[in-house]
């Protein structure tokens, strides 16, 4: 199977999508098609999925000239694609998940359960997946539902696979599994277009790339001929010198005291500190009760037994408020459930968590409101083209900027930051961890758990690392590796 597009265009009112792009994906090819938020990756994917159709330029399958006007038309073309936010149905089966939408049918029109079962064990076999027909999808790892994606776009006996950010969720035990995945769709003559932040990852299992960048075409190559500072340079229009901007400052006394914290089938003896303007990592799988532990702190989960300190002082937080009355705030990885209501506009999400202390007499003072939003703006380099704009409607990093911008709104003196660069590109990284930099070097302490291990590495001081809900050591990461972090972190 052998795509090319040429001279694609998409016009959007006051938006130029996509110009005169052109897009080259060759058989038994895994292709990285990257760029920035708002390059126009999104776009290019809807158009060859069918939910959008081009104003200009052609697509060519084998050769041979195609109109994907719907996705019905894309499917039956042998395109399929995994979103980063597939839809799943917790309650139902593997089965039932797969073939949603596109059941086999008896000849008296009943449901052929057996055939699709059947079908079912086939595809997760050829994926060498250990994963049963009739479990359902809440009881599988976020890893094992990405298979049950794979899967599904399978059963269209798709030969080109579009996978937008698969491994953005997943440890980096998952990710080597989900390469070898890939690796054998790949034998089996499948084409993947490869979407991803993580330039890492592209490097890895990638043959080919293209970039864009504002919704033009700007570079086309083998990744044999490229590396990592080049893309970087192709995809934001110039060069970032460090990913990683770790500012070097002196860290101070401990301040804060977790001692024996226990939840019963979470999480037990867990024991660390958190000394002033550090950064302090937890790495594990997924799993292995990181953000439990967080949650657990910041009063969202009650723990069962062991105490939280902070300057030496016991604490009781039964509730959120609790901790942020204490100087302890929490941004959570899902971002668009429990970070930000997108509905609401970034000014009002900037100012949620301090309504009371921008209140006269419960009369909120919105001059004060558009103060802090501008300042913390200003600090973040926060995009947004008016005030009452829709949170929603802000990209991936922005939206994640806002969060921050929400939480620093308190003066908090402890940061805990659940995969904070999750989804989000590369410029975008770049600025969160500078900032991470400016808040230690002021005096706050920070906490971030995270899954990519050169983020890890690059921004923190030490790391926590986590097996099934314990502690298996915790290490400076200026003496330490990567093999002795992911060796701690399975268990080894």
């Amino acid at each position: 199977m052998k795509l090319e597009l040429k001279n694609i265009s998409k016009f959007f009112p006051g938006i130029k999508a996509l110009q005169k792009v052109n897009f080259k994906l060759k058989e038994n090819s895994i292709h990285a098609l990257l760029g920035e938020n708002g390059a126009g990756k999104s776009t290019l994917v809807k158009i060859l999925c069918g939910v959008y159709q081009p104003d200009e330029g052609q697509i060519y399958l084998n050769n041979v000239e195609q109109k994907i006007t719907n996705p019905i038309t894309s499917l039956s073309l042998g395109i399929s694609a995994i979103h980063q936010e597939s839809v799943m149905f917790d309650e139902l089966s593997v089965t039932e998940n797969i073939f949603i939408g596109n059941h086999i049918v008896k000849s008296n029109s009943l449901v052929d359960w057996q055939k699709m079962e059947k079908k079912t064990k086939e595809l997760l076999g050829n994926l060498e997946a250990d994963i049963k027909p009739n479990e359902k999808i809440k009881d599988l790892s976020i890893a094992q539902r990405h298979i049950v994606q794979i899967s599904r776009s399978l059963i269209h006996d798709a030969d080109i696979v579009i996978m937008d950010e698969p491994t953005a969720s997943l440890s980096q035990k998952e990710i080597d599994e989900l390469y070898t995945i890939i690796r054998n769709l790949k034998k089996q003559n499948k084409s993947i277009i490869f979407i991803s932040h993580k330039l890492d990852e592209v490097m890895e299992v990638c043959d080919e790339f293209t970039v864009l960048r504002d919704g033009e075409f700007i570079n086309a190559d083998l990744i044999a001929n490229t590396n990592k500072d080049k893309l970087v340079t192709y995809m934001v229009g110039r060069e970032i010198d460090q990913i990683f901007p770790k500012k070097q400052v002196k860290i101070e006394n401990e301040i804060f005291n977790v001692n024996n914290l226990y939840k019963k089938t979470q999480f037990k003896n867990i024991s660390f500190n958190l000394r002033k303007k550090e950064i302090l990592g937890f790495y594990g799988l997924v799993g292995s009760g990181r953000t439990e532990i967080m949650k657990t702190i910041f009063g969202i989960n009650k723990y069962d037994d062991g105490e939280v300190l902070f300057k030496g002082n016991k604490l009781k937080i039964n509730k959120p408020n609790d901790a942020i009355q204490n100087g302890i705030v929490y941004l959570s990885e899902e971002r668009q459930n429990l970070g930000m209501t997108g509905l609401m506009s970034v000014k009002d999400n900037i100012n949620m968590a301090i309504m009371e202390k921008n209140s006269d007499y419960l009369i909120i003072n919105q001059l004060r409101e558009i103060k802090n939003a501008e300042e913390l703006q200003d600090k973040l380099n926060i995009k947004v083209s008016y005030w009452s704009q829709l949170a929603q409607s802000l990209s991936g990093g922005n939206q994640q900027k806002t969060v921050i911008a929400k939480w620093l709104s308190t003066k908090p003196e402890i940061l805990i930051l659940d995969e904070p660069t999750k989804g989000i590109d590369v410029k975008s990284k770049s600025a969160v961890h500078e900032f991470m930099g400016e808040l230690v070097d002021t005096g706050m302490s920070i906490i971030m758990i995270s899954s990519e291990l050169t983020e890890i590495l690059g921004m923190c001081d030490r790391v926590v690392v986590m097996y099934k809900g314990l502690i298996k050591n915790i290490l400076d990461v200026s003496n330490t590796s990567s093999e002795e972090i992911v060796k701690l972190a399975s268990g080894e």
